[in-house]
């Protein structure tokens, strides 16, 4: 089986991360035997999805190929008026519901214009991937299957990480902050006065940001710190969180995606609504427990990348098309 991915965003030497959970899973497919091809559309804004036609249409003509699977819905519309071929969408989360301005509010127009054009694009697709079923059902679409992103298991994986080696001081409490600072979308501010509300309580403890590290760096903190917090306005089925689970990091999370359902049962997984009150109390627990988890691992081995493969590749066998050019 020969398949054609469109991206807009890929690993590099200049930025490791972006994209890395697209990377691994491509190469659990290709561990699988499926042949791929990347096609990584250039350039900034919608701009960079006009001119992303011709460059599928360009690979397209290089190769037969038995169907495309694009990853977020702009990449997904690119790809729709570059061929007939089979194609499957993977839809993200912020593809869908939209962007916040930087008040941490939705932007009316952005909201219409994603969730709109994100439902037409289902219905025009041989099918949809969600990354958690709370994003499926604002598809509304019934070629809608839900599959969230596989983890690395091999990379993500409890192991001693000496502090001193990264800088680290010893009896702080460090909590690993879920994305970029300067995305209104994961609420850094909500983030840091949550953790500065320990100080208050005199609990030193910091808010670490990882941004652009690779996964083997992002790896090696996770076994380091004491928590992974998450804030974010919207998630679809965020891999940080499934991470974080495979090292048995402790995690502190707003409902959002599928992150209630990740960490059903997990001991030191905790749910809280977005208010600082709940969020530093459930930081303060797990800063006075300051232990693993027992079962995060245990919870999130049936997403491990290569069973997520099979899953996707059983949806590739369902709609393909062989001997298409």
């Amino acid at each position: 089986m020969k398949v054609l991915h469109v991206v807009g965003q890929y690993p590099s030497e200049e930025d490791p991360h972006s994209g890395s959970f697209i990377a691994s899973q491509i190469e659990s497919l290709r561990r699988q035997g499926v042949e791929i091809d990347v096609c990584q559309l250039q350039g900034v804004g919608l701009w960079k999805y006009f001119k992303g036609i011709s460059l599928i249409r360009r690979a397209l003509r290089q190769k037969q190929y038995n169907l495309v699977h694009a990853h977020y819905m702009y990449c997904g519309w690119s790809a729709r008026c570059a061929t007939k071929l089979p194609l499957i969408v993977s839809f993200m989360g912020n593809d869908v519901y939209g962007d916040f301005d930087d008040s941490g509010k939705y932007r009316l127009g952005s909201v219409l214009f994603h969730t709109s054009f994100s439902a037409i694009l289902a219905q025009t697709t041989s099918m949809n991937i969600a990354k958690s079923r709370q994003l499926a059902n604002s598809i509304k679409s019934e070629k809608t299957v839900v599959i969230p992103n596989g983890v690395n298991l091999r990379t993500f994986r409890p192991f001693f990480v000496s502090r001193d080696e990264l800088g680290l001081k010893r009896g702080c409490f460090y909590a690993l902050f879920a994305g970029r600072k300067n995305d209104p979308v994961k609420k850094y501010s909500l983030a840091l006065e949550s953790v500065a509300a320990l100080a208050r309580d005199g609990i030193e403890a910091e808010l670490l940001v990882l941004e652009g590290k690779s996964p083997d760096v992002v790896a090696r903190v996770m076994n380091a710190v004491d928590c992974l917090l998450l804030t974010s306005a919207h998630e679809g089925s965020p891999n940080i969180v499934k991470e974080a689970m495979a090292c048995n990091l402790p995690i502190v999370s707003v409902d959002v995606g599928d992150v209630r359902e990740r960490l059903s049962n997990v001991d030191m997984g905790f749910v809280v609504s977005d208010t600082v009150t709940e969020i530093a109390g459930a930081l303060r627990v797990v800063a006075c427990e300051r232990r693993r988890s027992r079962s995060g691992r245990k919870r999130i081995m049936s997403l491990s990348d290569d069973l997520i493969a099979s899953r996707i590749i059983d949806v590739y066998k369902s709609v393909s098309r062989y001997g298409c050019s």
